[in-house]
């Protein structure tokens, strides 16, 4: 059992024969947009309500197509959120995904005010060891054939986390190169036999089929190259759609829905963004 402060909710039980595919999706920066950049911005996340929070344009009908498969008929694709929220705005997360039309089956949110009430404040900034720790415990509640697919942003470190996760599930890194792995990662010394313990139970269940990393602060796609593959990248929730759909994930209507609404949210849908990696000719469609 994990010693770091968290909270999981799976509110799914999928059969143990499922081998299909589950989203876990990170929820700041990658569906709703959430200020980091300022003390404003990080004051106003606690007090906000669901109406007044923000969706990156497209990624609640990205999410939507997620769920609903490359069928015309709707397979109910699982999703999971993993959040460095505190369980406190849980009701207020699950609120906006009901405004957005969204049905999640789990969440992970990390437990600040335990973090804070143990003096343990410097954890709150170790975002590999808490989102490994978060994925390790929703993969443990997985089916074991269920095929991962991973989707964060570049604010942090997801993409080392999912290549990471990514080698544990296939059994290419373990014990000794693991705990050195995860002390090049910036994981506590303290910390890493618990990932350690963790990982074990872990592997070889539910391996990553797909990752993918949304270019929120501009960055160019070649940072990611690294931890290629399985991560990809995406400028845009239309991207993403193109890469799913490639990945036979989303329906190629559902990229021109998340085409459409991302003309109705901007106005007008860029050119590099019709330029979807996998999908060409988008501005046609709308």
């Amino acid at each position: 059992m994990s010693q770091y402060p968290l909270q999981l909710i799976n509110e799914r039980t999928l059969p143990s024969t499922y081998d299909g595919p589950v989203f876990i999706w990170d929820v700041d920066k990658t569906y709703l947009d959430t200020d980091f950049k300022s003390l404003v911005g990080l004051l106003r996340i606690p007090l906000e309500m669901a109406i007044d929070k923000r969706a990156i344009p497209g990624t609640a009908a990205l999410l939507r197509e997620c769920r609903m498969g490359p069928s015309t008929i709707p397979r109910q694709t699982p999703i999971y959120f993993v959040s460095a929220s505190p369980p406190q705005l849980a009701a207020v997360i699950r609120r906006k995904m009901l405004l957005d039309g969204l049905q999640p089956d789990g969440f992970v949110f990390k437990d600040q005010l335990r973090l804070a009430l143990r003096g343990r404040l410097g954890q709150l900034k170790h975002q590999v060891e808490y989102k490994l720790t978060a994925h390790f415990g929703l993969i443990a509640a997985l089916p074991p054939r269920a095929g991962l697919v991973l989707v964060g942003d570049d604010w942090e470190s997801d993409a080392q986390v999912f290549s990471l996760l990514d080698s544990v599930q296939r059994g290419d890194l373990e014990g000794d190169r693991l705990g050195r792995a995860l002390d090049q990662a910036g994981v506590r010394e303290r910390s890493i036999p618990d990932l350690l313990g963790l990982s074990a139970k872990a592997a070889g269940r539910a391996n990553v089929s797909l990752a993918v990393v949304l270019l929120t602060r501009g960055r160019d796609p070649g940072y990611a190259r690294p931890f290629a593959p399985p991560v990809q990248t995406a400028r845009e929730s239309l991207q993403a759609a193109a890469i799913f759909h490639a990945a036979g994930l989303v329906s190629l209507d559902g990229v021109v829905s998340v085409a459409r609404h991302l003309q109705n949210e901007w106005g007008g849908v860029p050119e590099r963004v019709s330029a979807a990696r996998g999908v060409r000719g988008a501005r046609a469609w709308l």
